[in-house]
């Protein structure tokens, strides 16, 4: 009888089979867009895991990902909050040429990130497939 109970597992053993090979990796997070400023310093990151604002010198702050919804003009517009003490974070993202004021690249969305009572402007280096042509 115990020869019957080996078997399979001689069997597993010479497939090559192991229990770490059903475990199933985690994809990595995916960059959907970066936005950044200018006067002040800003820049916030939005991945597929999380959004993470941050301002030079002054904090970062790490929010919970969620998808963006698109308004009547097509714009990508992404809201996020912490906790209900924190300020909610939106960033809007339209498609067209834009510059940072202080060097000569061009991004090929402009943003509008607003956090709380604070609104900023900005540059976005990367726009979301499904935004239409401008």
């Amino acid at each position: 009888m115990p020869h019957r109970l080996l078997a399979p597992i001689i069997l597993l053993a010479l497939t090559g089979f192991s229990v770490g090979a059903c475990r199933r990796e985690r994809p990595q997070p995916v960059v959907l867009t970066v936005a950044r400023g200018t006067e002040p310093f800003w820049a916030l990151e939005v991945r597929s895991d999380r959004v993470q604002f941050s301002r030079m010198g002054i904090d970062s702050t790490v929010y919970p990902y969620a998808p963006p919804d698109f308004d009547a003009d097509g714009r990508a517009v992404y809201r996020t909050k912490r906790f209900s003490a924190d300020p909610l974070l939106t960033l809007v993202i339209e498609r067209g040429d834009c510059s940072d004021g202080m060097s000569d690249q061009h991004y090929p969305g402009s943003a509008i990130l607003t956090r709380g009572d604070s609104t900023w402007r900005g540059c976005a280096t990367i726009v979301p497939d499904t935004l239409g042509p401008k």
